[in-house]
């Protein structure tokens, strides 16, 4: 993430298709979404790991990564693709990665996920990468499923 994706993260931010189910609460401003970058680099500095920006030959598609609140035990596996890129495997293609690398890296024993139980897309992701459902959680007022994602071991993707 860099400070040039700042108008493609505001962009993203304002989309209603691309944000129906984060439950971040209004649009945010210009300077939301710097704020936002910030936090999710101080991220890095401070845990080794965090959010990255997706990219293919045409530009921006969207952020990916990890978000790990203060006072959460495991990190959470989110993301945000434009709608130009739906239905392009960006999603599980680049979760698969950073789940790979993460879990890798940082030995972790679980990463999280909570998924709008509307969003039919996210949850086929989940699927595919070998999350089980834990449950469910309250996000800013409103009922999100519990995903998780376990070690290498415990993960298959259905497609192999």
């Amino acid at each position: 993430m860099r400070g040039d994706d700042h108008k493609d993260l505001l962009a993203l931010a304002h989309d209603a298709g691309v944000m129906r189910y984060m439950h971040e609460g209004p649009p945010p401003t210009v300077g939301d979404v710097w704020n936002r970058m910030a936090g999710a680099l101080g991220q890095w500095a401070l845990r080794g790991y965090g959010m990255m920006v997706v990219e293919d030959r045409e530009g921006f598609v969207g952020r990916l990564g990890f978000f790990h609140p203060y006072d959460a035990t495991d990190p959470l596996l989110v993301y945000a693709i434009a709608s130009r890129a739906w239905g392009k495997g960006y999603a599980t293609e680049g979760a698969r990665a950073a789940l790979d690398w993460i879990m890798a890296t940082h030995r972790l024993r679980r990463i999280g996920s909570n998924i709008d139980p509307g969003n039919a897309a996210s949850v086929r992701v989940a699927r595919k990468l070998g999350a089980v459902p834990e449950g469910t959680t309250d996000w800013a007022g409103v009922t999100l499923d519990v995903w998780a994602y376990y070690p290498f071991e415990a993960r298959r993707d259905s497609t192999d």
